[in-house]
Formats: structure tokens, C-alpha cells, sequence
């Protein structure tokens, strides 16, 4: 095996400088050599590479012949890229720089059709005219990343198993489909996944190195951070927390669903409602008429709390974390005080863990995925040079 060291050092001395521009930017070439050791002429070769990929820019003009001491700046608005958190309520449409900022942002509820060709068909056109009401050129698109319900292969962009709550939302080759449509590389992961990444990279989790996140929302599901890594297991099923089992009686009831989803989920305290009071009721009204005293929601939130700290318990005992953050729509209702006594009482001190409720919801899944677009379409660039994403 032959490798070719100085072109794997100059690949290496090229990703430093530009993350060093781009972290710690504007700086001139002397101090871009101070913060690396690099030689300064290596430096200037690389310079000119990056300004040639428009990735940076000086800046003076090329016109001025006097470049000594000009400051070089990072080009985060060279290009932009597309971020998608798309949920079973609600589809959040995000268009991020090179720099990972969001500067334009768009909500549509989640379209309520038959067929997935349907869907996408209709997820396109809202691209598209999303694009063109932000008013940046669609030929300064680079990537698209989307965040979605069920069971991702990464590597192929396929939806293995996906979520009941969109339509045929299984073997969907979403990766290939919007790659073949925009013509930019295109990044598929699970939803609660990318909030994951999100909270590592401006959340809760920003400074941890273990830690679980559980999304309530529409559905049920959790992501991992072990030891700085993202966890996905072997066949990306890892977090799938609404197939727990938690009571000796579901061991002989399969459910497509998942027994914890049934009842530790929007959409399943919404059917359970509708089996007590045979009419529709959303799951903040049964939290709400919990909180008036109606005994049938009463049993049904303390059915939800139960088995919610059944399902942290189970976490905490599996990964030791140093946080659990629950976000989704359900947690603007949930009290956090009853779910923690209940934690409590089966920790001890070195199982006893901190649980929280995200500050950034949506955000956090719409800023991972944007993250991981970026990651994907520029390796060079580094987000969480700590981290294995």
C-alpha cells in the first residue's frame, strides 16, 4: 500500500487553516501561522488555493498589489444549503451558510396525502418555492439535508422502516430522489438524531460527553451520545425507545407501533382518549382537563408519566448519561417535576442524572441536520472536531 504523505499532509495543513479563518476569522496570514505552526509560505499556497475555491476572500481586491497584513475572511455566504425537519405535525424548513446559521425559516403542516410519490412530489414544490421567497439563487444551492421519522440508512440516504404517521414511509429512497431533482448532495438522517447533533453543537449538550435525548412528540424516539460518539447501532435501530417493552402483558401483543409510543406519545394518548370519550381530543387537551381534575385524563397522564419514567430509567441504567433532555410538542404540557421524583426514586449517586426540557425544540433537530449536511458536503470544515458524527 502506497500513501502519498506530503499531499495527505498538505490535505491535512489545508483543513487547518481554513477552520482557523473560519473560527477565529478575520486574521492576516502572520497570525494564521502563529495559531498553526505552519511556514508562512505554505501558507500563502494554500491562501490561494481556498480563495480560488471561494471558500475565503481577502480583504483587498486583486487589484491591490499590496497584500501584506490584509485580514482574510471566511466566504460563509458563498453558498447555502437546505435543512428539513420533517414531523408528523409539522414540516420545519431552515436555509443555512457555510458558517452553520440560519438565516431564512419556514413552517408548513405535514401534508396529509395517500401515497409517499404524493409527498415528495408536494416537498418539492415547497422547496422550490422556498427557495425562490428567500430570494437567493437556487444555483447557489450546495446541499440539502433532511431530518425524518424512522430508521435511516446514512450511508444510502434510504428510510428503511419509517414513521405510521406519514404515508408508505418505507424503503423510500429520499437521498436519491431529491439528489437526482436539485442536483446537490443530499444527507437523510433520523429526526430525534439530528436534534441529538443540534443540542451537542449549540444546546444542552454543548460541553458533554454522554447524554440521551427523547423526543415526545407525534411519535416516540431517542439519540445517544456515548463517550463523544453518536450512536446508531448496526443497523441504525439504535434509540427506537417506542418498542420498549415495559409490562409483562405487551410480551403477547405485537404492535407496529411500539408499546411505549402507544402510550408515551401524542398520537397515543390521542387514541387512548378517543377509546375513553369517544370524540377526538388532542393531547394538551387531555393535559389540560387533567389539570381540572377530570379522573379519565388524570389516568391517562399518570399512564403517560409511568411509563415515560419506565423508559428513562431503562436509558439511565443502559448508558450512565450525565443529561436526559426531552423536547417534542408533548413536553409543553408534561410536568417535569412528577417525571423526575418518579426517576429518583430508583437512582442512586452514581446513576442519578440531570433531565431537562430543550430550549431550542425544532430548532435542534432543523441546526443538526444542517450540521450534518455540512459535515457530509464540506469534511473540511470542522463543527464538532471533538465529536464522532
Amino acid at each position: 500500500m502506497n500513501v502519498n504523505l506530503p499531499s495527505t499532509i498538505r490535505k491535512m495543513n489545508k483543513e487547518i487553516v481554513l477552520n482557523i479563518i473560519k473560527d477565529l476569522g478575520p486574521l492576516p496570514r502572520s497570525e494564521i501561522a502563529k495559531h498553526s505552526g505552519i511556514t508562512k509560505a505554505t501558507i500563502s499556497e494554500i491562501v490561494k488555493e481556498l480563495i480560488d475555491e471561494n471558500l475565503i476572500y481577502d480583504e483587498k481586491d486583486d487589484a491591490d498589489a499590496s497584500k501584506r497584513g490584509t485580514n482574510l475572511h471566511f466566504s460563509k455566504n458563498a453558498s447555502y444549503g437546505i435543512a428539513i425537519d420533517l414531523g408528523g405535525t409539522t414540516i420545519h424548513l431552515g436555509m443555512f451558510n457555510l458558517a452553520g446559521e440560519c438565516f431564512f425559516e419556514q413552517t408548513v403542516p405535514t401534508y396529509d396525502l395517500e401515497t409517499s410519490n404524493e409527498f415528495l412530489e408536494r416537498m418539492t414544490a415547497d422547496l422550490k418555492h422556498f427557495i425562490q421567497q428567500s430570494g437567493h439563487p437556487i444555483e447557489r444551492l450546495s446541499f440539502i439535508s433532511i431530518a425524518t421519522p424512522g430508521i435511516v440508512d446514512q450511508a444510502t440516504g434510504i428510510v428503511l422502516e419509517g414513521s405510521p404517521n406519514l404515508p408508505e414511509w418505507k424503503n423510500i429512497h429520499l437521498g436519491q430522489y431529491f439528489r437526482e431533482v436539485f442536483q446537490v448532495p443530499v444527507t437523510i438522517e433520523n429526526d430525534v438524531r439530528a436534534a441529538l447533533v443540534g443540542e451537542m453543537y449549540s444546546g444542552a449538550f454543548k460541553d458533554l460527553d454522554s447524554a440521551v435525548l427523547i423526543g415526545i412528540g407525534t411519535g416516540l424516539g431517542s439519540a445517544m451520545m456515548i463517550d463523544g460518539k453518536v450512536i446508531r447501532g448496526s443497523h441504525n435501530a439504535a434509540g427506537e425507545i417506542g418498542y420498549m417493552v415495559v409490562h409483562r402483558d405487551q410480551m403477547y401483543a405485537p404492535s407496529e407501533k411500539g408499546h411505549l409510543e402507544m402510550s408515551c406519545s401524542g398520537s397515543g394518548i390521542e387514541d387512548a382518549a378517543f377509546k375513553l370519550y369517544k370524540r377526538k381530543m388532542s393531547a394538551k387537551e387531555v393535559f389540560q382537563q387533567a389539570k381540572q381534575g377530570d379522573l379519565q385524563a388524570k389516568y391517562l397522564v399518570d399512564k403517560f408519566e409511568d411509563h415515560l419514567s419506565m423508559g428513562i430509567l431503562n436509558m439511565i441504567a443502559l448508558i450512565n448519561p450525565e443529561k436526559i433532555l426531552l423536547m417534542g410538542g408533548v413536553t409543553k404540557s408534561l410536568s417535569l417535576d412528577h417525571i423526575m421524583r418518579k426517576v429518583k426514586l430508583h437512582t442512586t449517586e452514581v446513576t442519578d442524572v440531570s433531565i431537562e426540557i430543550s430550549k431550542l425544540q425544532h430548532h435542534s433537530a432543523l441546526q443538526g441536520i444542517a450540521i450534518l449536511g455540512l459535515n457530509h458536503s464540506y469534511p473540511t470544515l470542522q463543527f464538532l472536531k471533538d465529536k464522532q458524527l
